[in-house]
């Protein structure tokens, strides 16, 4: 029978940790941990069955990479270096401990990749299966990043694909069988990489304005990142120029390609604005340290978004993934 002392002893024997940033180790009632910042960033994420994800789709291992991610993300979007963090899980009855073995072999595999310290958690019964990941980052020369801080010229950049976290999902739902492209795609869903080196490198950059992941969609994340409409800054994107899956394999509708990019959510890119006189030096040290970004639109005073495509402008509405209760 499973109960909180075999997650207790399990998270102790798979995560023997001590060292000089974490002095006290697992099995007190907090974890005390050391830096070298003064600064540190902050924050949590949970994934509650049902509403961010299906166990039909996802194995435990990768549940487990998946959530750590996602909140791990959170301090990219900031440019802040990941250190810590904490797992507090919310277990239905009848939870067996194989389940939770291979949970913990995901945060194991996620410790591993990210170069990060699991410091502690919490166990508790629940009516549905839930993950709350909290992070903890730290600050490098002084420098983190938030949003609202672009101004009107400011162009517009992301760090990679837009669209297929959503178009994946769409296939898990749809198929039982893939192709190698289908899985690359779902692969984007599955299992996503927060972006740390790329997000280190942009915390650094005095001439960049504002960034933050995107989580519930690329319009809705953009209009968090200009700030609410009585700031006037709205932005103007371009559909070519937005990094994308090649829509002919598989085959996906113009439509459901356009829903994807725009409103999909769950990519983890980062969106973010740069002063327009240092867009030339900005593309020259990004591709100096061999990190791929494109531009894709630029910051203007309209208050609103539209989106250029085959020339034509249309109005462009956030929209997203939204917590409704």
């Amino acid at each position: 029978m499973l109960d909180e002392f075999y997650i207790e002893e399990l998270v102790k024997k798979k995560f023997p940790l001590k060292s000089a940033s974490f002095p006290t180790g697992i099995g007190d009632d907090a974890a005390v941990f050391k830096i070298k910042s003064d600064k540190i960033v902050f924050s949590c994420d949970s994934q509650v069955e049902g509403v961010h994800f299906d166990l039909r789709f996802l194995t435990p291992e990768q549940l487990a990479f998946r959530a750590l991610s996602v909140a791990l993300s959170d301090l990219c979007a900031m440019g802040a270096k990941p250190r810590f963090f904490s797992n507090s899980l919310f277990l239905p009855r009848k939870t067996s401990k194989v389940f939770i073995d291979r949970l913990f072999k995901g945060f194991r595999n996620g410790c591993k990749y990210y170069d990060v310290d699991l410091i502690g958690g919490n166990v508790s019964k629940s009516e549905s299966l839930a993950l709350d990941v909290s992070v903890v980052g730290e600050v490098l020369n002084d420098r983190f990043k938030e949003r609202n801080g672009s101004r009107v010229g400011d162009l517009i950049y992301v760090t990679g694909n837009i669209g297929d976290a959503s178009l994946g999902l769409d296939l898990l739902k749809e198929k039982k069988r893939f192709t190698l492209k289908e899985k690359l795609i779902i692969s984007k869903y599955k299992s996503p990489r927060a972006k740390v080196e790329i997000g280190l490198f942009l915390g650094q950059l005095e001439f960049l304005t504002s960034m933050i992941d995107i989580t519930d969609g690329l319009s809705l994340d953009l209009r968090r990142l200009l700030g609410p409409i009585s700031s006037r800054r709205g932005a103007t994107l371009t559909w070519e120029d937005i990094p994308k899956t090649d829509c002919t394999l598989p085959p996906v509708s113009q439509n459901k390609l356009i829903t994807s990019v725009m409103n999909g959510g769950d990519d983890y890119e980062l969106l973010f604005t740069i002063k327009k006189k240092r867009a030339k030096h900005f593309e020259y040290l990004c591709k100096r340290n061999n990190f791929k970004v494109f531009r894709i639109g630029s910051v203007n005073s309209s208050a609103t978004l539209s989106l250029i495509k085959g020339g034509r402008v249309r109005n462009l509405k956030p929209q997203g993934f939204v917590h409704k209760f």
